[in-house]
This record gives structure tokens, C-alpha cells and sequence, in this order.
């Protein structure tokens, strides 16, 4: 399923930041950027686009309300993972995760929401 033609952008995204944050981390440490938590944010986007790409894939195309449910259902499963992690995060007294690191992880976000409403578009 991973190497599913449509789920092929999705699987080029994921392994295309996790190139890019294990260069990063080996090679050109940045500082004020906690790279590790932007690979483990792509990690969990990635799983949540496989989750829903299963899910629309089961979809019944004679609904067309489903579609707007199936991805605003999306969002709102999206929303509350990260929010426990979020917690959980917090919680651990890892030090602040910082500004840039937050709008790379939102950028990331963005990236992977266009994508899966692509494919629910072409479905």
C-alpha cells in the first residue's frame, strides 16, 4: 500500500524530510532547531496519511457528502493526536520547542494536508 501509485507522493514526502533531517543532524547541526522533533512530527504525519488514505480508499464513491466528512474527520483525528502529544511533550520537561521549529512543523503539515486532499480529489 505504501507504494501505491496515488500513496507515491505521500511515500517521496516522508522519505524526503527524513533525508533532509538526518543530513541535518549528522552533518549540519542547526541551531534553535530541534530537528528531532520535526522528524518524529513528519513520523506521525506520515502514519496519520497512511491511516486516512486507507480509510478513503474504503469510501463509497455514490456519497459525495462522505468525501467532506472523510476529511474533516481527517482533520479533527489529525487535531487531537497532536494534541495529546502536544500534552505529552510538555509534560516532559524537554525545554521549549521554539518558534522556527513549530512553523517547519506546520509547514510539513501543510505539505502532507494538500496531498491528501489531492488524492481524495482524484479518487
Amino acid at each position: 500500500m505504501i507504494l501505491n501509485k496515488k500513496f507515491l507522493p505521500v511515500t517521496a514526502l516522508f522519505v524526503l524530510m527524513n533525508t533532509i533531517g538526518l543530513y541535518c543532524i549528522y552533518f549540519f547541526p542547526i541551531k534553535g532547531i530541534k530537528l528531532t522533533f520535526i522528524l518524529v512530527v513528519n513520523l506521525m504525519l506520515f502514519i496519520l496519511a497512511l491511516f486516512n488514505f486507507w480509510r478513503i480508499r474504503k469510501m463509497d464513491l455514490s456519497k459525495p457528502n462522505q468525501m467532506v466528512q472523510s476529511v474533516m474527520m481527517g482533520t479533527l483525528v489529525k487535531m487531537m493526536i497532536f494534541a495529546i502529544a502536544a500534552l505529552i511533550y510538555s509534560r516532559q520537561n524537554l525545554g521549549p520547542v521554539g518558534l522556527i521549529t513549530l512553523f517547519i512543523s506546520m509547514g510539513i503539515y501543510l505539505m502532507y494536508t494538500f496531498l491528501e486532499i489531492q488524492w481524495t480529489l482524484k479518487k
